[in-house]
């Protein structure tokens, strides 16, 4: 009778087999993940720097720019105050100009930092130092600018709805004086994000792309197990059978079938094995036949 095999080859080839190609191929999903989640965040840090300084570099050049038209309107009327101007239109619209979607460009008494233009009318005449507690980044560029100075920097600033967003100021002189003698700071100003809003979008397509190729990856792992999972039951199959079937034969010609016919053949190990019982069957029967023989001739004697 076939003894029963607890833990035969059978699982043993499956476990082996979903092993040795599942945990490679899990290793490269992780290192291919981490590849990718590594390089997109690079390039994305990367990217957002980059346009973050061309911000910066855009809001310099048209603080720059419209400082330069102030100047040649304040030379080109000589005999206009401050007050003068803050009713000339004209010198308004140059005052304050657009910068990006939301920014806009301000005007400040270089020396005491009282704002004389301003896109919101409330702002106007107010003395700046009072915001120093209230946005001290901003303050320290302003306070840097005093003077006739070039100034420029990040600081927080605090929306009606309460969302604390970065900005980016820069502040230049105006070269010439008014009637009355004040010189003026032309600040430009804008919120970053507007900038790095591109890369936002573009980190966002990025994380979607990761997401659609680990599920790719997934779909890969899964349809591998299957298809180990089947060769190697096939495997396994091919390999149990014949010899659960030769244990059989055996076990019967144990018994003393010795006419028993092994009804496979195989021309690998297998095949070998059967070659081994059908030797033992024909010694067997020899080795039978023979002392057959000698209890006959003995019993003539």
């Amino acid at each position: 009778m076939v003894e029963k095999v607890r833990f035969g080859i059978f699982p043993k080839l499956l476990i082996a087999s979903l092993f040795l190609s599942l945990i490679p191929l899990g290793v490269i999903v992780y290192v291919a993940f981490v590849d990718m989640t590594g390089i997109g965040k690079f390039v994305l840090a990367e990217g957002q720097k980059s346009l973050e300084s061309l911000g910066s570099q855009l809001i310099r050049n048209k603080a720059v720019s419209t400082a330069k038209q102030l100047e040649i309107y304040i030379k080109a009327h000589p005999d206009m105050t401050v007050a003068d101007l803050q009713k000339d239109q004209t010198f308004q619209a140059l005052a304050v100009q657009p910068v990006g979607k939301t920014g806009y460009t301000a005007v400040q008494d270089a020396q005491t930092a009282v704002n004389l233009f301003h896109k919101n009318p409330k702002i106007v005449g107010l003395d700046l130092h009072k915001l120093k507690k209230k946005f001290p980044n901003f303050w320290k560029i302003m306070e840097r600018s005093l003077g006739g100075k070039d100034a420029w920097g990040y600081y927080d600033w605090k929306d009606p709805d309460g969302k604390v967003r970065k900005k980016f100021m820069y502040i230049t002189t105006v070269r010439a004086k008014t009637a009355d003698g004040v010189q003026m700071g032309l600040a430009a100003t804008t919120y970053l994000d507007e900038f790095s809003q591109p890369m936002i979008q573009l980190e966002n397509k990025v994380k979607g792309l990761i997401q659609e190729k680990l599920r790719v990856f997934y779909g890969i792992i899964a349809f591998t197990a299957a298809a180990v999972l089947l060769v190697s039951f096939m495997l396994a199959r091919a390999i149990t059978r014949p010899i659960l079937y030769l244990a059989r034969v055996a076990d019967q010609i144990s018994t003393g079938k010795l006419g028993t016919k092994i009804e496979i053949s195989s021309r690998d190990e297998i095949g070998v094995l059967i070659a081994s019982i059908k030797r033992m069957q024909r010694s067997l029967a020899l080795a039978i036949k023979k002392l057959r023989d000698q209890q006959r001739a003995a019993r003539r004697i």
